[in-house]
Order: structure tokens, then sequence, then C-alpha cells
């Protein structure tokens, strides 16, 4: 009997070993990144451990067999034979789900858009209706939505009147987003000259309002207002009907680069040759100047991060002022650097604010700041990685976090410490981007050229 033991723990054995074999030549293979040896980190992960179980497993089973067939073997009957074969597929089980242990959870291409081609618009951005999860992609010929099942949903095509989408809105209250369009002309007319509001969930168009001497690419929405800017003034519209609400006037030689619509305030970006930039409030109700604050000068432009509370990221650091205008915290001296270049992407979840942030100028990491003083909350490294690609709210209410190094990686991070929720997914070989948005599993391409998949979805990988 217990030689019939020894060879059957050799089978078991025996079958491990071959099949952590084949798992190591496979992600030695054909898993490693091409953008980097296992020198330099591009190993797949579980792959040092995988080697050293096939080794260890192999080294078993010679010990087991030599054992077992120290004289007549228990299973040269057909019987025998058939035992041994079953025994050592039963062991693939508990040997597969070790190997599925070691390398963790991945994810790969579920569904995709077939790509639009080079005749395609440039993309603008993405909007997301949250009760129907469709996902709406804005370019300068159109808007297009993609139901919860990444299929084609309503379209809004170019204007007769060679008019092109040149701004959006970053929100979308009272599920409707606002478009610019730019006057036709040759080169392209200023940004602006037109506004239509779209109901995100039908694409309805709710209005149109033509603005004449528009500023730029100004334009939010946000409590029950449409937010723009002229030269000289700033114009508030009621979101749903689109009639004119007020129209403040800028100080003199002052443009707004920036509006942010919240429902109790409207925040201004102005800015100056004479005095460089500031931070003009306005009453949400009338218009009317509530106060104003300078702007430290930086490299980067200032931008607009929270209507409330009141908040901006300038000279690389992230200001937070009271309801009548003081800074609030230590100072921008004090605040933590924080760069706010274009193409910079961060999340604002109430009165918190989630950004990447440079660690040494070697890598990125995901950081918290406190929107009601600009203190840091919390830093969280994401592994090896050394840029942040995509943020995003995940289904389960987490920070969902897709980071690139070697491999590129999906994180679901705790917004109030930002510690992970388990070990990070590796993404593989998906058709992303340089400029990606993230809504759940549904990831949206922004990148111009429309060579990439306009959206893709992801699916848990089960297989090897």
């Amino acid at each position: 009997m217990g030689r019939h033991l020894q060879v059957a723990a050799a089978c078991a054995v025996s079958a491990v070993a071959v099949l952590y074999a084949v798992l190591s030549v496979k992600l030695a293979a054909v898993d490693v990144s091409a953008e980097a040896a296992c020198s330099a980190g591009g190993c797949p992960r579980g792959l040092g451990w995988l080697v050293l179980w096939t080794l260890a497993a192999g080294f078993a089973a010679g010990l087991l067999w030599r054992a077992a067939l120290k004289g007549r073997s228990p299973y040269r009957s057909a019987g025998g034979r058939a035992a041994a074969a079953v025994i050592g597929f039963a062991a693939l089980v508990p040997g597969w789900l070790g190997f599925s242990w070691l390398r963790g959870p991945h994810m790969d291409l579920f569904g995709y858009q077939a790509p639009e081609g080079p005749a395609a618009g440039r993309p603008l951005g993405s909007w997301e209706d949250r009760d129907t999860g469709a996902v709406i992609r804005v370019r300068t010929d159109g808007v297009t939505a993609y139901d919860g099942a990444g299929r084609h949903g309503w379209g809004l095509g170019a204007p007769a009147d060679g008019r092109a989408v040149c701004a959006m809105s970053p929100q979308t209250p009272e599920h409707t987003g606002i478009l610019a369009y730019a006057a036709p002309a040759p080169g392209g007319g200023a940004c602006g000259s037109r506004l239509v509001a779209v109901d995100i969930t039908t694409g309805e168009q709710r209005w149109t309002a033509d603005v004449p001497n528009p500023a730029g690419t100004a334009v939010s929405a946000g409590g029950s207002l449409a937010v723009t800017a002229t030269a000289d003034a700033v114009i508030a519209r009621d979101l749903r009907g689109g009639t004119e609400r007020w129209r403040a006037p800028l100080p003199g030689r002052t443009d707004a680069a920036e509006v942010l619509a919240g429902a109790d305030r409207v925040l201004v970006l102005a800015r100056s040759a004479a005095s460089g930039s500031a931070l003009l409030v306005l009453d949400a109700r009338t218009g009317a100047l509530t106060w104003q604050a300078p702007l430290p000068a930086g490299t980067d432009p200032p931008r607009l991060v929270s209507a409330a509370p009141a908040a901006v990221v300038a000279a690389g650091r992230l200001l937070a002022f009271d309801d009548r205008g003081r800074p609030r915290g230590a100072g921008a001296a004090e605040a933590p650097y924080l760069p706010a270049g274009e193409g910079r992407r961060w999340l604002v979840l109430g009165d918190v604010l989630v950004a990447p942030a440079p660690e040494q100028e070697k890598r990125e990491v995901l950081a918290a700041y406190s929107l009601t003083d600009g203190r840091l909350l919390w830093r969280r490294p994401l592994g090896d990685d050394r840029s942040v690609r995509a943020l995003g709210i995940g289904r389960t209410g987490r920070i969902a976090v897709v980071s690139r190094g070697a491999y590129a990686h999906l994180w679901h991070l705790d917004p109030a410490t930002g510690r992970p929720a388990g070990e990070s997914t590796v993404l593989r070989g998906l058709p992303m981007g340089e400029s990606i948005a993230l809504y759940g599993r549904t990831f949206v391409n922004l990148d111009p050229g429309g060579t990439l998949p306009p959206i893709f979805d992801v699916d848990p990988v089960l297989g090897w």
C-alpha cells in the first residue's frame, strides 16, 4: 500500500511540475513586456516564484519516482495506469489554482468598437451617464453615445453650416452637457460662438444659443447654470431652457481663461497682461462679484479645481479659499507641490482632490488633497509603475487608477485612505492610447488619428 501512495504522489507532483514548466515558458517567452526585459522590471508578475516551484516540483517528483520504482511497479496493470492518469489530471486543479494566485488578477480585451479611421475628428473628451451606464464620446465633428454594453447609441453629427465642436463642459448636471462650437471660417473661427445643450441620455438638443464675440473654450455647467465667457463678460444661462439669467462684465483688459459653475457660485479665472491671473468669484443667482483674489505666477497656467469649496491650482500649489475669499491653510509657499500642466487629470470627490503627483522626479504617485485647507491627506505609490494614465470612479465607489510601467495595472483605492482593495490587476495588451478616460470597465480612447478603438471593455482572464 505504501508503494501505491508513493507512485500516486509521484504522478501528482510530476503533473504539477510539467504544468508549471509549460506555464513558465509561456510567461517568459510570450508575456514578457516588449518595453522592458526582466532585468529592468519587465518580468510578468509571479514568474520568479513559478520557476522556483517548477524546479522544486521536478526535484520532488524525481525523488518520489526513485523511491516508488525500487522493485516491481504497482502500476503495471491497465487499471494502475488509468489510476495514475486520473491522479495526475486531478493534481492539475490545485496546481492551476496555485499559478493563478502567484500571477494575481489579469484582465484582457472583452469587446470594442472598430477604429474610426483618419478622417474622424479630434477627440475632445467624454461623459458618462451613470444612471444607464452609457458613455458619450465627443469629437470635433460630432458626438457618439455607447450604451452600457458598448454598442452604438445616439449620435449627433456636425452642423450643416460647417461649425465644429471646440469645447465641452466637464460636468453634466441634470443629465445635460454643454457643447461649444467654433464659427465656420477659413482656418477655424472663434471657439464658443454657439452653445448647444444636449441631453446625454437621449441625445436630444435641449436648446441652442449664439454667443457674440466669444472668449474661447471657457464653458461650464453646474448647479442650474450653463456658463460661458465673451471678450468682455461672463454669461450664465438656464441649464434646461437656455434663457439668459445674468451677464457679469469683466474688468477692463481682462480675459476669462476658464469658468467653473457651482450651485452657489461661479469661479472665473481671469488673466491680464498687466496684472497677471486672478480668481473672480460671482454669485450664482445674480452674477454679482462676491470677491476676488490674485494668483501667483508659475510655469504652468492656473487651473480651476472646485467651486465648493473654492479651490484653484496656481504656481504648482493647491490654493483653497473660504467663503470670503481668504486663503485657507498654511499658504501657497507651504502647500504640497501639484503640477497643473495641460493634459493632467484629477478627480474631485466632495471636498477632496485626487491627482497624480511627482515623487523625486522619477515617477508619479497618487495623492489626495483637502480642498478646505490645501493640505496633503495621503500619498499612494503604485508599485513600480512610473506614471498615472487614467483616473475614474469604480462601480463600488472606489478610485479606479490605471498606472503604467513595464505593464499597465488597474488599481482600486479607498478614497479615504488610498489603500488598495487587494492586488492590482494586470491589463494585458490593451489598445490604450496616451490619453484615456476610465468608467468602470469601459475605456475611452481620446488620442487623435482614429487608429485606436474609440471605446473598449475589459473582463477578467480565466485562462492562461
